[in-house]
């Protein structure tokens, strides 16, 4: 079935005037609403893009400082780092702080390196309030890497190591300097190309469990010395078990030298 749409007999085309009319102002008027929302809304708007604003401002300056303590802890030279900080989407209905905010760490990490966890918290007495902010930390540093490989319970020398430049994108422990590793003893194996972990290597043993040590004790400037066995093993400056042959009694003793152990009266 086809319609055709006829204009009526006696229709006068001067009609439709006022009916464009109506529509015209009809557009206009919704203009206006539309503009006015328009203005009503742009301040709130401004509003939680400062907010979200300062707490990145406020997060990226506590990273810093977090490096900067680390770094100067642990001596590192030259470093670089890269943060990415995902603000949770309730920030965007959180009032601009008109005090400092303050961020404060939500995890127990050696150094802000991985995915790491930031309260930030807004003490203005009008609107208080706190969110937890999350951040995905990389840090490029030279690190001692293994050139090549070393068997358990090896000696690790200096030309076994090697200045590398790495990218650290979790936490994990590592040594900045060659003469950190030089001279331990490997406690596993260790592949060329990884980076050195600390609690891979120990203190090669100065004193070994059953030897024959020489006991020193002192205090106030006065000292005597006697004969004794390690009842363990120990590196320089550990504290180990050594047995008086005199009096057989147990004492522990700081490992000094070798097969030589200092204690106090």
């Amino acid at each position: 079935m086809t319609y055709i749409r006829q204009r009526k007999y006696h229709f006068r085309t001067t009609e439709t005037i006022p009916q464009r009319r109506k529509s015209l102002i009809s557009s206009v008027f919704h203009v206006l609403i539309l503009l006015s929302c328009v203005v009503l809304f742009s301040a709130p708007a401004l509003a939680v893009t400062q907010a979200e604003k300062a707490i990145h401002q406020a997060v990226t300056a506590h990273l810093q400082q977090e490096l900067k303590e680390a770094a100067r802890q642990y001596k590192w030279k030259k470093y670089t780092h890269h943060w990415d900080i995902w603000i949770p989407a309730s920030a965007s209905h959180l009032p601009l702080c008109q005090t400092k905010l303050t961020v404060s760490s939500r995890d127990n990490q050696q150094w802000p390196v991985g995915r790491l966890k930031r309260q930030v918290q807004c003490n203005d007495p009008q609107h208080s309030w706190r969110l937890t902010v999350t951040v995905k930390a990389s840090l490029t540093l030279p690190v001692v890497v293994i050139k090549q490989q070393v068997k358990r319970g090896n000696t690790v020398s200096a030309p076994m190591l090697k200045l590398e430049k790495r990218t650290l994108t979790r936490e994990t422990s590592f040594l900045t300097r060659i003469t950190q590793a030089k001279g331990k003893t490997a406690t596993r194996r260790l592949r060329a190309g990884q980076i050195v972990n600390p609690v891979w290597l120990e203190k090669p043993p100065l004193v070994k469990k059953g030897n024959l040590v020489l006991i020193i004790a002192s205090k106030d400037g006065v000292s005597a010395s006697t004969r004794g066995t390690a009842l363990e093993q120990g590196g320089k400056g550990d504290q180990i078990k050594v047995e008086n042959m005199k009096s057989k009694k147990i004492i522990r003793a700081v490992v000094t030298g070798i097969n030589e152990v200092h204690t106090q009266f």
